[in-house]
């Protein structure tokens, strides 16, 4: 699965379970959450991720039988991170990054570079 497949299935999963919408900002692309499981997310959050960052986080294809069956479970544990993240947010942490294998809340946009 190419990283522009993967994203499509990952903004698919995410969109039957948030109100979404992408962002304006091809500088910065990403997410735009402002519910999730029908409970309003306010202020709304930012999930900065992209076809490459997503590629990155949830890692590439494995050696395994079924390619299918292991994205769709690393999709899944995204999800249940940004929801975890979502959470457990702080006041003012409207920035949802992907990093070091986890999802994180954060009070400022991240720079890009």
């Amino acid at each position: 699965m190419n990283p522009q497949e993967r994203y499509d299935r990952f903004r698919s999963a995410l969109g039957f379970r948030a109100d979404l919408a992408e962002t304006a900002d091809e500088a910065a692309p990403g997410l735009s959450l402002a519910g999730l499981d029908g409970e309003p997310i306010e202020p709304a959050v930012r999930l900065h991720v992209d076809p490459t960052t997503l590629a990155d986080h949830v890692g590439g294809p494995a050696e395994v039988d079924d390619v299918d069956d292991l994205e769709a479970g690393r999709l899944q544990t995204l999800l249940a991170q940004i929801e975890e993240a979502i959470l457990v947010r702080e006041p003012g942490q409207d920035h949802l990054v992907l990093v070091d294998g986890v999802v994180r809340a954060v009070s400022e946009e991240p720079a890009r570079g």
